[in-house]
């Protein structure tokens, strides 16, 4: 079986009770690997992959299978009821069809050292930290979010489609952050170290997705930040939930195995708390789920914070101007290698 996942699901503890051989691979983009299964340039079973591009890209040109409804609509029962409403991303636009399985989910903002900034004046601020004097933070280089937060954080809609003059103020808000950024790296655990060795303050895109590790090492200083702030009247959070789905194009076919196995109480549990990244799932409404948590994984995962996250967030969705945004992001990302690390 061959899959293609954000890091967890690819590790072999995780995999070690599945009784067939899998073969992952990991990726940081969604559209590229979206876009590479699209044109058939890679061939893989399962993909794990950010909400919107399973319901609203790879499922509209006909690459996801449809699921059992009657056996996978019982997984909604063990969904945290605060987070039911992202259940809608593993359903078909009229709800009739489920087409994968929703698990881990987070937001993906910003990292702070609190030992340099106050959490409640990091929210009220947003990304308006990067003006302030003397800030010194790194860019994390996860493309799709970048892109949605630069724009986010000048006051446009990456979800609608733009014009000219956004496109522009885009790629101004763009110079900006590169220009202050005291480093640029794709790297997440050099940035945790950076943050808690003061060399920066703050680091974007990150969340508990990438600063947990940090964390579960009992440097509780670092914090993923919601921005509870807003620009132009829009949210300046995003939030994220990961679907795992099979390709039509599956060579192996008793996929419902694999599905079953990620959804063991156990397995919630394990990918949740993986090793290299912990992150709340969606199944922590079960208690049986949620029992396995002991205080200190709960304060890893910020699980204190979590509940109203969601008012202060845009739920991931699909950016209509993508390839001309990022393109503009790569350009001028190109222009500032000297501060890559």
């Amino acid at each position: 079986m061959h899959i293609y996942s954000w890091e967890g699901y690819n590790q072999k503890k995780f995999l070690k009770d599945l009784p067939l051989k899998v073969i992952s691979n990991n990726f940081i983009s969604d559209y590229t690997i979206a876009n590479e299964i699209k044109k058939k340039y890679i061939k893989c079973d399962i993909i794990n992959i950010n909400n919107a591009y399973i319901r609203d890209y790879l499922w509209k040109f006909n690459l996801i299978e449809e699921l059992n409804y009657e056996k996978y609509s019982s997984i909604y029962s063990t969904y945290l009821k605060n987070f039911l409403h992202l259940s809608k991303w593993t359903k078909s636009h009229d709800k009739k069809k489920i087409i994968g399985v929703g698990q881990r989910f987070g937001n993906l903002n910003y990292v702070i050292n609190s030992n340099s900034i106050e959490p409640r004046t990091a929210e009220i601020e947003g990304y308006n930290l990067i003006n302030n004097k003397g800030a010194k933070f790194g860019i994390l280089l996860f493309e799709d979010f970048n892109i949605m937060q630069i724009s986010l954080s000048c006051g446009i809609n990456p979800f609608k489609s733009i014009d000219q003059k956004k496109i522009l103020r885009f790629k101004k808000n763009c110079h900006l952050w590169f220009d202050k950024a005291t480093f640029i790296s794709d790297n997440y655990f050099l940035l945790n170290k950076l943050l808690n060795k003061k060399k920066i303050d703050f680091y974007l895109t990150g969340g508990t997705f990438t600063c947990s590790v940090a964390r579960k090492e009992d440097y509780k200083n670092i914090i993923s930040i919601v921005p509870k702030n807003k620009i132009n009247s829009l949210k300046q959070g995003i939030i994220f939930t990961e679907v795992t789905s099979i390709l039509k194009n599956k060579i192996y076919s008793n996929y419902e195995l694999f599905l079953d196995y990620i959804l063991s109480n156990e397995k919630c549990y394990e990918i949740a708390m993986s090793k290299y990244t912990c992150n709340p799932v969606l199944q922590m409404g079960n208690n049986k789920v949620f029992n396995l948590f002991s205080r200190n994984d709960l304060d890893i995962i910020q699980w204190n914070t979590l509940n109203n996250s969601h008012l202060y967030s845009h739920e991931y969705q699909i950016i209509p101007n993508y390839k001309k945004l990022l393109t503009i992001f790569r350009s001028i990302l190109s222009l500032y290698s000297q501060k890559f690390i």
